[in-house]
């Protein structure tokens, strides 16, 4: 995938979960189905959970194990990139999105150029 490689040169990349500091610290987790990031800590001893899990509040009733995540970052490593490395990122995201027949991807890339084009606004 494109968007993965660019991110790789900005030192933009997930680690692996077998990585991920358990000391309470906080994460940001994909989600292996979806990406979607989560904000979450390791809990050794959550109320109203069956052992050690990751969470995303104190006392939460939901917590995910190591194999809900395909990786994790640390939110203190990311870093702003320049108006380049955005250009290269929204390139490289409708390549994805296109390599993949991602259609809901697209479509949301036309629907954007069509509000661009209305004089409405």
């Amino acid at each position: 995938m494109q968007v993965e490689r660019i991110l790789r040169e900005y030192g933009q990349f997930l680690r692996p979960m077998a990585e991920a500091p358990r000391d309470g610290q906080r994460i940001l987790g994909r989600a292996a189905q979806g990406g979607r990031l989560i904000c979450c800590y390791w809990e050794p001893h959550p109320a109203g959970l069956i052992g050690p899990n990751w969470v995303e509040e104190r006392d939460s009733p939901v917590g995910y194990v190591d194999r809900f995540f395909d990786g994790w970052i640390l939110p203190s490593d990311f870093r702003l990139l320049d108006a380049n490395a955005i250009n290269r990122l929204l390139v490289a995201y409708i390549d994805d999105a296109r390599a993949a027949d991602d259609r809901d991807a697209l479509g949301l890339l036309d629907i954007a150029g069509e509000r661009r084009d209305d004089p409405a606004g």
